[in-house]
């Protein structure tokens, strides 16, 4: 048994480790010159009216990036400051709930932070700023209390709890799936049993629902849009049943955790499978992890899903990665994953920098997103200014939202074009262009155009923006001088 003495020396070292790597994605982002992507600076615009909700996504998001750009300014680095912060946290978590399930074994406590820190798709994540950034951290805060209200009959760990999956749930709705963890969790641990069925494990529930119940009394007022459009992502209305899907989405998974990680984890599912005397720690780990994995393969095969989709279930899945390669008499499968995933970390860091290096590597289409806005911003700006204009329109959220940061003075004036009545995203809920509209500024994509224009009495091409973007390629936008809009039509 490894005494108290091991793991504060371990626990240093993870603190060290979590502190330089933060601070050098820190100073990463404020060196990139990579522009806000659509949904960044959609977020960025819902800061600048804090709600208990909005249209697609629950209101956590929104106070993180408020919160950031409060303290530091509205610059991109200030926007997704909040991301490598929190992953730094969540790795720290990560050591407290690998100390919890594995007690003996301070290495692989430290061993968890490091392979988390350096996990690819934490890497990625960490350069931009996204709901599964609160997600993991509140996921982790939530299951660390969870293991230690199980062997500690203080309040305090089960009312943590319940604030952490609380705030989860005001993160991204797929918390819900920690609560699919503990009911699996049931079936093979006494221990959860006794903590789920008594008033502690009632406090849980009721002050997670409690934290997330403004949220809920906004989307009643709203109509249940957030709710409706999680559903919508779904697109079960559309199921492929498509092998293709599924072993696309399961060879992503092997790029964000890491492909010598992931042999772990699922050697790890293996051997608890075979075993007949497991410990406790252990399966309530694999309780957590395998619902995400489970439910998104199967999304995955009835739709589409994406490879972030899962990645709650790598909260547990690290510590249980990094046990099982532990277990190994030849441990240069543990040395060489984080050899590997750190040489993609710097790979990202050098690309976040030197956006061109990632063309010359052949990953330039990764980072497409984030370039070109700020020129799109400056040739609408300058257009509008020529003439004027009662609207600046688009029919794109995307281009919506980047001219709302990128052509900030515009902002009263900016609406978006719909083809209809219903409320498809945030700003056709808030900022839909209506009847009248005699004289706009409207920009389209070249594939968007002709059902657009036919919606104004007249159009006039005024300009083609054509911007290079990641990947060689390169993004066109058409600028029309466009009169007399006839208004939305009808659904059909």
């Amino acid at each position: 048994m490894a005494t108290p003495e091991e793991f504060s020396r371990v626990w240093r070292i993870a603190l060290g480790a979590a502190l330089a790597v933060t601070l050098v994605r820190v100073v990463v982002l404020i060196l990139s010159p990579l522009q806000l992507y659509p949904d960044e600076a959609q977020y960025w615009w819902w800061a600048q009216s804090l709600s208990l909700g909005y249209f697609s996504k629950p209101p956590l998001i929104a106070w993180i990036v408020w919160l950031t750009t409060a303290l530091f300014g509205n610059a991109e680095w200030a926007i997704r400051i909040g991301s490598p912060l929190l992953h730094g946290a969540t790795s720290l978590l990560l050591f407290g709930i690998s100390r919890q399930a594995f007690p003996g074994q301070p290495r692989t406590a430290l061993w968890s932070t490091l392979a988390y820190l350096t996990l690819p798709g934490i890497s990625y994540s960490a350069g931009l700023i996204s709901t599964d950034v609160p997600l993991l951290f509140f996921w982790a805060l939530a299951l660390f209390a969870f293991l230690r209200a199980l062997e500690e009959t203080s309040w305090r760990w089960p009312i943590l709890c319940g604030i952490a999956v609380g705030f989860g749930l005001l993160a991204k709705y797929a918390m819900f799936y920690f609560a699919i963890g503990a009911v699996v969790a049931l079936f093979l641990a006494p221990s959860v049993r006794r903590l789920v069925f008594s008033l502690r494990g009632l406090t849980i529930l009721l002050i997670a629902a409690a934290v997330l119940s403004p949220n809920i009394f906004w989307n009643a007022a709203h109509g249940f849009p957030t709710v409706a459009h999680t559903e919508s992502n779904a697109n079960w209305d559309r199921a492929k049943f498509g092998v293709s899907g599924l072993l696309e989405f399961a060879g992503g998974q092997f790029g964000v955790f890491g492909p010598l990680l992931m042999a772990g984890l699922l050697a790890a599912f293996w051997r608890v499978a075979r075993e007949t005397r497991r410990a406790q720690g252990e399966l309530i780990l694999v309780a957590f992890c395998v619902p995400p994995l489970i439910l998104m393969l199967a999304q995955a095969f009835i739709s589409e899903a994406n490879a972030n989709w899962a990645a709650a279930a790598y909260v547990a899945g690290t510590p249980l990665a990094v046990h099982q390669l532990r277990c190994w008499r030849a441990r240069w499968p543990l040395w060489a994953s984080l050899a590997v995933n750190g040489f993609v970390m710097g790979v990202l860091w050098i690309s976040l920098v030197v956006p061109p290096f990632a063309d010359m590597i052949g990953v330039g289409n990764v980072f497409k997103r984030f370039e070109g806005w700020k020129t799109f911003g400056g040739v609408v700006t300058a257009e509008a200014a020529r003439t004027h204009y009662d609207f600046v329109v688009s029919e794109n959220r995307s281009l919506v939202a980047e001219l709302l940061y990128y052509a900030g003075q515009l902002g009263p004036s900016i609406r978006i074009w719909d083809r209809d009545t219903h409320d498809d995203n945030h700003f056709e809920m808030t900022m839909r262009l209506t009847h009248p509209a005699p004289h706009v500024l409207l920009l389209v994509t070249p594939d968007d155009a002709i059902r657009v224009l036919r919606t104004f009495d007249s159009a006039t091409l005024r300009q083609t923006i054509s911007t290079p973007v990641g990947g060689h390629r390169k993004r066109i936008i058409l600028l029309y001088d466009a009169h007399d809009y006839r208004g939305p039509q009808k659904p059909a």
